[in-house]
């Protein structure tokens, strides 16, 4: 069952190729998605391909921990996606206890329009205290805001990087 699900986008004045090569730098995810992620470094030495894992260094309030991810789809220029395991034991996850993610990229008044989106499974056991943290800690709610915070620094860094956009917003 699906804990939560958001989907963002904004428009990037850059083309398409040009936000593809920032959004595919994992290492960058934690700089991009700001001080209040639980993401504190990522350690990945590539190629960026299907089947390719590296680990995100973690910290939940007091709690640190390692979570790999997995890249699930790369389709140059267009789609990046991958899948967070959640730390628990494997017997504990089945088919659940993961968060799925993806960026999709498309051509858009000479920049592009950059999606990122998010679907978190709940795992096969231990799911209500899992549930129950959900909504006590509004997750969604800050999930959402994380993801916007994620998009408008991408943005920012790929407009920066690449100072030739339209002016368009």
């Amino acid at each position: 069952m699906t804990l939560s699900e958001i989907t963002e986008s904004v428009h990037v004045d850059a083309t398409p190729d040009e936000v593809w090569s920032v959004v595919t730098d994992v290492r960058r995810h934690p700089e991009f998605a700001g001080p209040k992620s639980i993401t504190k470094g990522i350690e990945f030495d590539g190629p960026l391909e299907i089947g390719v894992r590296w680990m995100a260094h973690e910290k939940f309030g007091p709690t640190k921990f390692d979570a790999p991810s997995e890249v699930t789809k790369v389709d140059l220029g267009h789609d990046f996606a991958w899948v967070s395991f959640l730390p628990m034991k494997e017997e504990k996850r089945g088919t659940g206890g993961r968060a799925y993610w993806d960026y999709h990229l498309e051509p858009e008044n000479g920049g592009t329009r950059l999606s990122h989106h998010m679907r978190v499974e709940e795992p096969a056991k231990g799911a209500m205290s899992m549930k129950a943290m959900y909504k006590v800690l509004n997750l969604p709610k800050k999930q959402r805001a994380a993801i916007l915070t994620s998009l408008g620094n991408i943005k920012e860094a790929t407009e920066h990087e690449h100072p030739h956009g339209t002016g368009m917003a």
